[in-house]
């Protein structure tokens, strides 16, 4: 079962559009919007469940936009998310708002800000930023795309210019929230400690008078636990990270696991509740002889003698 919900209106505006054609050439400015999107949209949703280490399987493929007309004003194109559901459970769930409408929302915000040479808005995630640089390649001097969420008055009007300064923003590096487990490999008792990543990433980092044990517990135990840290890295240009300039928060976890959630429920009242919403005539139909004989109820083997 499919269906669809618009996300966003796309507008092209300028000289080049105001007959309602859309220029052949500009097509791969809408792709490169949707990969802009989808980056963000990936990039939220690791910050939305720290404790998970992949995103879920489809992930990208449940990320697919769609446009099926093009609307006057310039030439104004709705996109709408294509949701795949197997019920109407799933339906109702993929009509809720989610990472890529937060991500819709936030590139709106930056290119807003770009535009009014503002600061970008802190949950932008900024290693999203360098895609800008294949947003917006064709704009002339006189046009724009006009971005306005689908059911939002806001609206961005995306220019050479502010492309430029978003552009601009990361040519030096910047500074974003991370949240990463690694081995912690060297440690300084003067404050300072070396962390490794999964790829092999060492990332230097200071570590506060408090989170002394913490650190130095996980370097004992480096070869069956790793560090999860929580704060403000600075990065490359290139989006490669050059270390922790504070950490918030530090907690050490089993190695390849992840650490307990005290508000799950027990398997033990888990089971209870299956068996509880399973109705009394149903349990009757239960031979009392079903775990002395149960090939004889799953593969028709003889019955056996009870030696009770």
């Amino acid at each position: 079962m499919k269906s669809h919900r618009q996300v966003v209106t796309h507008t092209f505006k300028g000289k080049r559009f105001e007959d309602h054609g859309l220029d052949l050439d500009v097509l791969p400015e809408l792709y490169a919007y949707k990969e802009l999107l989808a980056a963000t949209a990936k990039e939220l949703w690791r910050r939305h469940h720290s404790d998970r280490q992949r995103l879920p399987k489809n992930f990208e493929d449940s990320l697919c936009l769609k446009f099926f007309k093009l609307v006057e004003g310039s030439v104004a194109v709705p996109i709408f998310r294509e949701i795949e559901t197997a019920d109407q459970r799933e339906l109702w769930q993929g009509q809720q708002p989610d990472e890529l409408d937060e991500a819709v929302t936030l590139v709106t915000d930056a290119v807003n800000a770009a535009d009014a040479d503002q600061s970008l808005p802190d949950l932008l995630p900024k290693n999203v930023i360098p895609l800008f640089d294949g947003y917006g390649k064709t704009l002339r001097e006189d046009e724009s795309f006009e971005l306005q969420p689908y059911g939002s008055q806001k609206k961005a009007a995306y220019t050479s210019k502010s492309r430029g300064r978003l552009l601009n923003f990361c040519a030096a590096g910047y500074n974003d929230r991370v949240d990463l487990t690694g081995e912690v490999r060297a440690v300084d008792l003067g404050g300072t400690f070396t962390i490794r990543l999964d790829d092999g990433t060492k990332v230097p980092a200071r570590f506060s008078p408090g989170q002394e044990d913490s650190v130095t517990e996980a370097l004992r135990q480096h070869a069956s636990r790793r560090l999860s840290v929580k704060g403000t890295a600075e990065f490359h240009p290139d989006g490669k990270i050059k270390g922790l300039s504070t950490v918030a928060d530090l907690e050490i976890r089993p190695l390849g696991g992840v650490p307990l959630d005290p508000s799950t429920k027990p398997i033990w009242q888990v089971i209870e509740e299956i068996g509880a919403a399973v109705p009394a005539r149903e349990w009757e139909k239960v031979p009392a002889d079903g775990a002395q004989n149960l090939d004889h109820y799953l593969y028709g083997h003889a019955r056996k003698s009870s030696s009770c």
